[in-house]
């Protein structure tokens, strides 16, 4: 097929890694927004559309190297809540650097360190998420702490020794009541 101009147009092979990658953007679009929406409230608003990009970067990374994505909807789905934690933590560890305020400065040189009401904001925050985690059951904290950082379930289960079914439950039972817990001295939206 040809296009106006005469020159072959490019044709994406129906199992190429392009095409592959097609239909996950075009069937799990929703999705990703909506584990966005739900796992960062208020706090990655402004940073959804590059979160969603991110989710979409690191499935194209496992499309290229040919990985098989068993189940889609569930790897999606925690791709998009794992790269919102991520926002979510970045915005509470510097929460003077937000897109907002980069967009605001216009050509203005952020400060490297924070100034002193900053760094007692955080840390005040820093303080009140020991305090919910404290609340939390000893495995449950565990499982949290290292899903916080970035950890997958399947490397929290070769990490603490526990199987699929116990990892993934200790990690959303946690993150609820770590919501609750939070909610309860004030903040809102994570």
């Amino acid at each position: 097929m040809a296009d106006p101009e005469g020159a072959p147009r490019a044709t994406t092979q129906p199992n190429s890694p392009d095409a592959r990658l097609e239909a996950l953007v075009r069937d799990y679009t929703r999705l990703v927004r909506h584990a966005i929406r739900s796992a960062g409230g208020r706090l990655v608003e402004s940073q959804a559309d590059d979160i969603e990009q991110r989710v979409f970067l690191s499935l194209w990374q496992q499309v290229r190297r040919e990985q098989t994505i068993d189940h889609p909807t569930s790897y999606v789905y925690r791709a998009a809540v794992r790269e919102t934690v991520r926002a979510v933590r970045t915005a509470l560890a510097r929460p003077e650097v937000g897109l907002t305020d980069v967009e605001g400065r216009m050509g203005q040189e952020a400060s490297a360190e924070p100034s002193p009401e900053e760094g007692t904001l955080a840390a005040e925050r820093g303080a009140l998420l020991d305090q919910a985690l404290a609340t939390l059951a000893p495995d449950r904290v565990r499982a949290v702490r290292a899903h916080l950082q970035g950890f997958g379930v399947q490397e929290i289960m070769d990490l603490f020794g526990w199987d699929y079914q116990k990892a993934r439950n200790l990690v959303a039972r946690g993150m609820a009541d770590l919501r609750q817990a939070l909610r309860e001295r004030g903040i809102d939206g994570v």
